[in-house]
């Protein structure tokens, strides 16, 4: 499945007081915890609009998340750094949902980050999550001896 984030969110309880909160590590460190709060609300909201199958989404098996940034622009950027926080509000959004158990690491197997390249008018991260498939049976469980190639 395949998620649009977006890599910013405005919040505020007013039209005249609402800030942007951009998703990256350095601004989300360096804010109180009723703001990040009020941020998560807000980003919830703007994802669900963004992905509104997300409301009927249920993920049985582990998984796996692969995260690609389409940046704003082509100026160098640290991946991992909006990355992360992106992934920590979308995968509570997700668990919130019940989309899935949890979001701990028995949970999600691997993540991986990429860069997609820029993209002006709608910068965002790609969430692409795809199931752990279940491995294939033993050779023996099939009825199959190697040894004598029958």
């Amino acid at each position: 499945m395949l998620i649009n984030c977006p890599i910013s969110t405005v919040y505020g309880k007013s039209s005249k007081k609402q800030y942007v909160f951009r998703l990256n590590l350095n601004q989300y460190r360096n804010t109180h915890y009723r703001v990040l709060s009020q941020s998560k609300v807000s980003y919830k909201h703007d994802l669900i609009k963004l992905n509104p199958g997300l409301l009927t989404t249920k993920f049985i098996r582990p998984v796996h998340l692969t995260f690609t940034l389409f940046k704003p622009s082509k100026r160098k950027i640290d991946r991992a750094n909006v990355c992360s926080i992106v992934e920590k509000y979308v995968c509570d959004v997700l668990t919130d949902l019940n989309c899935w158990e949890d979001d701990n690491d028995g949970y999600i197997l691997s993540t991986t980050y990429k860069t997609g390249g820029v993209d002006k008018v709608n910068p965002r991260v790609e969430m692409l999550i795809t199931e752990e498939v279940d491995e294939l049976p033993e050779p023996e469980c099939l009825g199959m001896d190697l040894a004598k190639g029958k």
